[in-house]
């Protein structure tokens, strides 16, 4: 049964336990534990009537779900000494409502286990059996978690369940078409495409790279922009200066001649309708409008000139900085943020869960050092406060655009 909590120490305490090597691997031969004040500065309770309902958490289930060591052994002295013995692992979890590290990883195993009987083709039987066998193995001591979500092992079963029909794939499509065939949603190839090209790797033992080495394609991409570009293409020349949008196919891309652009900076823009409204402004600077960028885009703007100076301007919740994060990863340049500052909002909808990981993950980002600052705002917020750009009004032609 779960406990009436009044603090956050025991969610803490959990989640420092499945970090740890006894939550991660169940192999530890001795008890988890940290020092008692470490706790609850993790837990954010160091102080006043936080303090005292952590203590009260902790001090209700020493002995069943915890073990509180204190000063010389003496109830009545200042605990010292938060520890989690192995077989107090599942009331720990269950106090807090979460499957424990330990079913988690029974569940995975057993995933894998079940994979090892399904029909694969017969060239590819023997690569299959070793990579359930592997993955398995590896899921029993808390390993081989990549590329799955290890709290969603029902989306990894989803995953899993394509590999057999996709190694047994023999005909050439479009990767939304073959999404459709395969009865699942027609962008959950897409979506899911790095994990299950690691996978198909895996189990083809090498053989298969990519859902291209399948005969399954990327849909075409294009990249959408704007500002003074000239592009020489089949030995004629192109100046989009005049042109408000202009929209170059990947296919052309790979076939340009060369590309100049006479402008002093490139703004990438999340919002397609900020996008459209800095067009109208003609301000000179090259405009690419992209949200998480697709083939096209990434190569133009890594034909950029490297000195040229490149922003984005994103929106301010934790996708925007994380459209940001891709950027810069994809282009291996400096990206800076534009207008990407936290603004506060009355009634601006908190953190879903989806949110809150993301966020995470965020302010560990070593690509995004510089805006750890703002990103430390959103956390505190809890909110994403006003951080869509069509709030921006758009008041000046020059750089940066508003006042």
């Amino acid at each position: 049964m779960k406990l009436d909590r009044r603090s956050p120490v025991l969610e803490k305490l959990a989640e420092l336990y499945a970090a740890s090597t006894a939550g991660c691997t169940g192999a530890a031969t001795r008890d988890f534990g940290l020092p008692f004040l470490k706790l609850l500065e993790a837990a954010g309770c160091e102080s006043g009537e936080r303090y005292e309902n952590a203590v009260a958490d902790l001090t209700a289930h020493d002995g069943n779900a915890l073990r509180i060591k204190y000063f010389r052994d003496r109830p009545s002295n200042h605990p010292t000494h938060v520890r989690v013995p192995p077989a107090y692992e599942a009331a720990l979890f269950g106090l807090i409502g979460r499957d424990s590290p330990t079913y988690e990883r029974a569940i995975w195993t057993a995933l894998f286990e079940k994979a090892s009987c399904w029909t694969v083709p017969d060239a590819r039987k023997q690569t299959w059996l070793e990579f359930c066998q592997i993955r398995a193995q590896q899921m029993r001591t808390g390993a081989g978690w990549k590329p799955f979500r290890q709290g969603r092992p029902d989306r990894a079963e989803k995953q899993l369940k394509l590999l057999p029909r996709l190694l047994s794939w023999n005909r050439k499509c479009l990767l939304r078409t073959a999404s459709g065939q395969l009865d699942v949603d027609s962008k959950f190839l897409e979506k899911s495409a790095s994990t299950l090209q690691q996978l198909l790797f895996e189990a083809s033992g090498g053989a298969v790279r990519s859902f291209e080495d399948l005969g399954i394609e990327y849909n075409p991409t294009a990249v959408r922009f704007h500002g003074p570009v000239r592009i020489w293409l089949n030995g004629a020349e192109t100046n989009y200066a005049d042109h408000i949008e202009t929209i170059l196919s990947e296919a052309d891309l790979v076939r340009l001649e060369s590309i100049r652009l006479g402008a002093p900076r490139c703004i990438t823009v999340e919002n397609l309708t900020k996008f459209h409204e800095l067009c109208r402004l003609r301000s000179g600077d090259v405009f690419v409008s992209t949200s998480y960028p697709n083939k096209a885009t990434v190569d133009f703007l890594k034909r950029l000139p490297p000195e040229m100076p490149l922003y984005h301007f994103g929106d301010t919740d934790p996708w925007g900085f994380d459209v940001l994060r891709i950027l810069r990863r994809a282009l291996d340049r400096p990206v800076m943020p534009l207008h990407m500052r936290y603004r506060a909002k009355e009634d601006s909808p908190k953190f879903s869960e989806r949110d809150r990981r993301k966020l995470t993950r965020l302010l560990i980002e070593p690509l995004l050092v510089d805006v750890h600052e703002e990103l430390r705002h959103l956390d505190a917020a809890g909110c994403k406060g006003d951080f869509e750009q069509e709030t921006l009004p758009l008041t000046q032609r020059e750089f940066p655009y508003i006042s």
